[in-house]
Order: C-alpha cells, then sequence, then structure tokens
C-alpha cells in the first residue's frame, strides 16, 4: 500500500485547511472560495465529505450562526504603529516582519 497516499486522508492538505479558513469569512460567498481556490464543484464535494472543518463551517453558513472573527487593534512590534491583525500576526506588514527578522540577524 501507498504510504503517502495514506497519510493523505489522515490530515488535511493545504488547500483544505485554506478552504477551512477563508470559510470563516461572512464576507465571502462559497462560490468565490472555490473560484478563488480553483476548486471544481466535485473537489469540493469531496472535501466537504471528508474533511469535518469544511462541513462544520458549511453547516454554520447554512443555519447562520457563523461567528464573525473579531480582532483587537495590537502595536506592530517592529514599527510600533497599530494595525488590525489577521490571526496572530505580530507585525503590520511584511516589509516589518522583514526588519524585525534583519535586526535579530545583526543581535546575534
Amino acid at each position: 500500500m501507498d504510504t503517502d497516499h495514506a497519510a493523505d486522508h489522515e490530515m488535511p492538505s493545504r488547500v483544505e485547511t485554506a478552504v477551512a479558513l477563508l470559510l470563516r469569512s461572512p464576507h465571502l460567498e462559497v462560490g468565490q472560495i472555490m473560484e478563488l481556490m480553483d476548486i471544481g464543484d466535485r473537489e469540493f464535494r469531496d472535501m466537504a465529505s471528508r474533511n469535518g472543518d469544511i462541513a462544520q463551517r458549511l453547516e454554520e453558513r447554512r443555519l447562520g450562526t457563523l461567528r464573525p472573527i473579531k480582532s483587537e487593534p495590537r502595536r506592530c512590534k517592529s514599527c510600533r504603529e497599530w494595525f488590525l491583525p489577521y490571526g496572530h500576526d505580530r507585525y503590520c506588514s511584511d516589509a516589518c516582519k522583514r526588519t524585525a527578522q534583519f535586526a535579530q540577524c545583526h543581535k546575534r
């Protein structure tokens, strides 16, 4: 038996993880997510049947119980400007993240 193929069924792919995260946004329609991720109807249905997170998000959307993700303003660890993070972002931009990484390299 192909062990790589068996592992695919146990852990969600990056595409499935991305779809589950995108489904959390009440601002995106399912069709928009499918188009954005370049996923067809059959592939999407297969994902929903094997991935509990996707199925749960779809059910929450159907019932109207999808809770919006709330984010509190936070100061950027690099430039100290306030921003609204996505998830656990510590920096307001990729440039600030690179600046912080560069500063860490110079400390060593």
